[in-house]
């Protein structure tokens, strides 16, 4: 499989380096706060919007009878009293404008202002590497294992979490309305079954409609902290690395003495193995 060939760092690109290390480092920082503020909070807002215009989504194409349902939610028929459904595209626009618009609007002013008190506090300036060229490769090999390790810590979101609590609470009122339908003094029948095969739809189907449309938004969301990938910063750490081991021959020394008795190791735990075997008769 062709590769592509991996230049070699030079002293030239010392400095340069380091200034970039040093605001990705603030950058990540700041991803990683950002991160645990938007996803979750966008998060619950898109839920709750979400919730909504499902709601108005579906008494547009139900009618009176999905009204009779919804009815036996006290607060949610009038949540949505106000949303247009005078036609399919423009209650299909509405909802996704309501549903992702003001969410990501939420995170955007968050970014913000987290954007604006880091530049407050750390300013654009970064002061220069300063040392001998060994020292300068080592802060630069323990800069880019910090930075690895931050963008580490930034979490990974789940979107099955939302979208089985959305299921639930959208399987809700159909479940309430087909008990108190069951508890009538004549129990409507057509009322009770119509309700049950909305709720295996609303389990079944809607929960993998809703974990698609929360991967959206996760990803959409994602683009507030947008950070380089992992795999990106590993390989820019053992760059520096061999640079670093190129540049200070007494760490190069180092690490061959370390090598050495490492094999030296294995090779006294392969002889005392073969010692422990039994002699064939």
């Amino acid at each position: 499989m062709f590769q592509k060939p991996k230049t070699q760092m030079d002293a030239a690109q010392v400095q340069p380096t380091w200034t970039e290390l040093v605001k990705l480092e603030r950058r990540l920082k700041r991803n990683k706060l950002l991160c645990r503020i938007v996803q979750p909070a966008g998060s619950v807002i898109f839920l709750f919007n979400l919730l909504l215009v499902t709601v108005n989504f579906a008494l547009y194409l139900g009618g009176p009878l999905v009204e009779l349902y919804f009815s036996k939610v006290p607060v949610l028929p009038s949540l949505v009293a106000s949303f247009p459904r005078g036609s399919l595209a423009g209650v299909i626009v509405f909802s996704v404008c309501f549903a992702y618009l003001i969410p990501l609007a939420v995170s955007g002013a968050v970014m913000g202002v987290v954007w604006y008190l880091d530049r407050r506090k750390n300013g654009t300036a970064v002061e220069p590497l300063r040392g001998t060229e060994a020292e300068c490769a080592k802060a630069l090999v323990y800069k880019a294992d910090a930075v690895y390790e931050l963008r580490k810590q930034i979490p990974r979101w789940s979107i099955f979490t939302e979208a089985s609590i959305l299921t639930v609470l959208t399987a809700l009122p159909i479940g309430i309305a087909c008990i108190a339908f069951a508890k009538g003094e004549e129990p409507a029948v057509l009322e009770i079954a119509i309700g049950c095969l909305a709720l295996l739809v609303s389990l079944f189907v809607l929960f993998w409609v809703y974990a698609a449309l929360f991967q959206v938004f996760s990803l959409l969301n994602a683009l507030f902290y947008y950070s380089p990938g992992e795999w990106k910063l590993y390989e820019q750490y053992h760059r520096l690395d061999a640079y670093w081991e190129s540049v200070d021959p007494q760490e190069f020394a180092r690490r061959e003495e370390k090598a050495r008795r490492y094999q030296e190791q294995k090779a006294r735990k392969r002889r005392k193995k073969a010692d422990d075997l039994p002699e064939e008769e």
